[in-house]
């Protein structure tokens, strides 16, 4: 079968925060050209690097987000450079840059001067704020990216005394990538009507805020702050930790789910040989619109479940849990 952009020429001026974004169209058949500094892509010194020896050419990193690319070594400051840029992207259908915004005009590289060229180019601007604002010029890596837009603040423990977690893997940037991905699939999409090229804006502050699930629109609804959850998505109020010590010291992380009729027998079965079950084994539990609402208000379901996995070892409480249907797994070490 074909791939989604076969037949699609995609020129981009790459550094780690919008290399993704041409990886992942290579990898669905573009042909995607990477505009490198004579010097080399910034991140090609990014480690981990074959047999640990930093060379520029064997950066782990960079050859993962970059496969299927070619590449040009051009000095665009220099006006041989940019004639070269314009006329590469003057055939092609995508151009990708994440530098500071304005920055690219005085080398004739900006949209106006390039779509003029081009009217059905699609020109994608990644950056850390966008085009214009209060906050354009601050500087920015991922991971302040993960703090200031929020997806930091909702990662952790419940402990609100436990610092936040921060992440690793550049994910602030993969997320904004793809958003830029699906943005530049759009507009290839809008091309087939109009015949025209547009300008993309994509904020890569935005996409962190928006990427904190219902934390942002709960705080606009009613100024109240989403909750770090140990081993679970964050919420308005604190739920039972569904990591669950086991009988041989390890852990399990769980959930109690909604339950189905054949599911809950199974369980309240497996309570009661282990000899846990206590006020879940009353037949009123096997109604499931009471189960629900004991799920919904209460924690009774889930101490149930917890003081099973306690009864039993982990490779046992994972294989129960399983059973009942239900996304059960061993919490290993390395």
């Amino acid at each position: 079968m074909p791939k989604v952009f076969d037949g699609y020429t995609v020129v981009e001026i790459a550094d780690r925060r919008n290399q993704f974004i041409g990886k992942l169209m290579s990898d669905s058949g573009a042909r995607v050209i990477q505009i490198e500094p004579v010097a080399g892509s910034p991140g090609r010194w990014v480690g981990p690097f074959v047999k640990d020896i930093e060379d520029p050419d064997k950066s782990l990193d960079y050859w993962w987000y970059n496969t299927g690319k070619e590449s040009l070594a051009v000095d665009i400051t220099r006006k041989p450079g940019q004639d070269l840029v314009r006329r590469l992207v003057a055939s092609a259908d995508v151009f990708i840059e994440s530098t500071k915004p304005g920055s690219l005009k005085e080398y004739g590289l900006d949209y106006e001067t390039l779509s003029a060229e081009n009217a059905q180019l699609i020109y994608a601007s990644l950056t850390d704020f966008g085009q214009d604002g209060p906050w354009v010029d601050f500087v920015m890596n991922d991971a302040a990216h993960m703090a200031l837009g929020g997806p930091m603040g909702n990662s952790g423990y419940s402990d609100l005394h436990e610092a936040p977690m921060g992440g690793h893997g550049h994910q602030a940037y993969n997320m904004s990538s793809i958003v830029m991905l699906h943005t530049i699939t759009c507009a290839l999409f809008e091309r087939l009507g109009s015949g025209l090229g547009q300008f993309l804006d994509v904020s890569i502050h935005e996409c962190t805020s928006i990427s904190t699930e219902r934390a942002v629109s709960y705080w606009l609804w009613y100024a109240e702050p989403f909750l770090r959850q140990t081993g679970q998505h964050a919420a308005p109020t604190y739920r039972p930790s569904q990591q669950m010590p086991t009988a041989d010291g390890k852990f399990v992380q769980g959930t109690a789910g909604r339950l189905g009729d054949t599911s809950w027998a199974i369980l309240v079965e497996a309570m009661t040989a282990a000899g846990v079950a206590g006020e879940l084994a009353d037949e009123k539990y096997y109604d499931p619109f009471v189960r629900a609402e004991a799920y919904r208000h209460g924690s009774e379901i889930i101490e149930g479940v917890r003081r099973l996995v306690a009864a039993l070892p982990a490779e046992e409480a994972f294989h129960k849990g399983q059973e009942l249907g239900l996304p059960w797994a061993v919490v290993h070490a390395p």
